[in-house]
């Protein structure tokens, strides 16, 4: 093998390693674009963004101010809610869009993957509506498909997407939402769970009851005159010794794979 081949093998392999462990900025990505920053606000807000960027692929569904600003009177678990159906859990750009519409693709958004969504509340429809136009909406039985796309921001195949649609997707239900289940209060009567607490052992016997009970000529171990028990150690600090161990064993790994390459390059 060459030495321009294997230079190129290399790099190739360093980059596919470097986009498996290294995520986009969906925050500095909207940055870009000032008529975004409501929106893009809503997302540091409600730590959406922090969300968007640990994933590989996604689609977002943006508004300008002027859209955005619709919500703004709303509560916080509400915005969160209407704000992350926007985020859809796949790369689509116009072409895939267009093919979502003849196959009746529903796209499965970051609000479904939260727990609370019912009723098909985290699933958006896509359909052509007006002149041709492609149109969103709520999967929601009777919810209308009246968000327009307007044109592709940006897109960086097949990772991320940003698209400008006409206005927000507001769910049936959106107001109702909460940010977790609620939960039955706990009584302050006899019937509530006592803490635990450390067992209390029962005194030892002396020495000299020992021996008095004990035939005669009998030994008495110092240990049971004493009481004394000798307890193994609790396994603290387990979990974070396997977290850590786990999370050591992919950096290893990734190291071995990247340097046994480069060992097959440098016999080359």
């Amino acid at each position: 093998m060459s030495l321009k081949s294997s230079s190129l093998l290399y790099l190739s392999l360093f980059l596919t390693f470097s986009c498996a462990i290294h995520a986009f900025d969906i925050t500095k990505l909207l940055n870009k674009y000032p008529e975004l920053s409501t929106f893009n606000n809503y997302l540091t807000q409600t730590n959406l963004a922090d969300q968007i960027n640990t994933r590989n692929t996604i689609t977002i569904l943006a508004v300008d101010n002027g859209a955005a600003s619709s919500i703004s009177g709303k509560s916080q678990a509400t915005i969160k809610a209407i704000i992350s159906t926007h985020v859809v859990l796949d790369y689509f750009d116009e072409k895939k869009l267009t093919e979502a519409i003849g196959s009746g693709e529903e796209l499965t958004t970051l609000y479904q993957s939260s727990g609370l969504a019912v009723n098909r509340q985290g699933f958006i429809k896509v359909a052509l509506v007006g002149e041709g136009n492609i149109g969103f909406g709520s999967a929601v039985k009777g919810a209308t498909v009246d968000a327009e796309l307007e044109r592709t921001v940006t897109t960086q195949p097949y990772n991320i997407s940003i698209i400008k649609v006409s206005k927000l997707i507001v769910f049936p239900g959106a107001d109702n939402v909460k940010t977790a289940k609620a939960t039955a209060p706990v009584s302050s009567q006899s019937s509530e769970a006592p803490a635990p607490s450390r067992k209390v052992k029962a005194p030892s016997p002396s020495r000299d009851e020992i021996v008095a009970d004990s035939p005669e000529g009998a030994d008495v171990p110092d240990s049971e005159a004493s009481g004394q028990i000798s307890e193994a150690p609790g396994p603290a600090g387990a979990a974070d010794a396997a977290d850590s161990s786990s999370s050591l064993s992919v950096q290893i790994g990734l190291i071995g794979i990247l340097m046994s390459f480069s060992s097959l390059l440098v016999v080359m």
